[in-house]
């Protein structure tokens, strides 16, 4: 299992990050609370109207929260972040409806929400890779730059890691490269139709090459069953 360790840097920077995320939450619930207080009045809400903003703006912080422990735990449960997010929209909503139908006023109400909703989705998304790092569940994606090069090869490749639950990509790389090696090889020994002409027991490493087994554990006799006299590595 492995370990995420912060230094003083990354420390410093965290309590900067997490500073601005509360002074965002505290700026945009202050600002939201009269509006949608006033909208609350407005609705008949009566001697609840003061409390209904307080609500909404204190389960948006609760969810999240717990949205955001969970995942660390390594037990996200989806609906807690829907919700939040479910909650922020209305929250834009009632602050949109009190500036209507003036669409400056509109834009300006949704800033604040916005910034808050993006912060908390970074912060999410880093306590994710790192309770997956943690846990060693971990799945590193496939280069962009291999996905506009080579998108049909890369989809294969990308969908093995995913089958086969292949966490790193470098050693995904080199299991292809591997196959193609072997792919030569057999190609070499037995020429054009080399698929039909080698012996089954030289096509079965390429076959379980599907299914996630490495050729450097099958490989080795399956050049053998061809004539073909093993590498040091495939």
């Amino acid at each position: 299992m492995q370990s995420v360790e912060l230094n003083r840097t990354h420390r410093i920077l965290v309590g900067v990050v997490v500073a601005g995320a509360v002074v965002i939450a505290a700026i945009g619930f202050a600002g939201s609370y009269a509006a949608v207080r006033d909208l609350a009045e407005k609705k008949g809400f009566g001697a609840f109207a003061p409390f209904f903003p307080i609500g909404i703006d204190a389960g948006i912080v609760v969810l999240l929260a717990l949205d955001l422990l969970l995942t660390w735990i390594r037990i996200p449960f989806p609906l807690l972040r829907q919700t939040a997010w479910l909650l922020t929209a209305a929250t834009i909503a009632f602050n949109g409806a009190a500036a209507w139908p003036d669409p400056l006023g509109v834009g300006m109400h949704a800033v604040i929400p916005i910034l808050f909703v993006v912060a908390v989705e970074a912060a999410r998304h880093a306590i994710g890779r790192i309770a997956d790092i943690t846990a060693d569940k971990h799945m590193e994606g496939v280069r962009l730059s291999r996905w506009l090069l080579a998108f049909p090869s890369t989809f294969r490749l990308w969908r093995r890691m995913k089958l086969w639950e292949l966490r790193s990509y470098e050693q995904v790389i080199a299991m292809e490269q591997d196959r193609l090696v072997y792919e030569a090889r057999l190609h070499a020994r037995f020429g054009r139709g080399w698929r039909r002409k080698a012996p089954v027991e030289a096509m079965m490493p390429l076959r379980l090459a599907r299914f996630g087994v490495p050729l450097t554990e099958t490989g080795p006799a399956g050049l053998a069953a061809a004539g073909i006299k093993a590498p040091a590595r495939l």
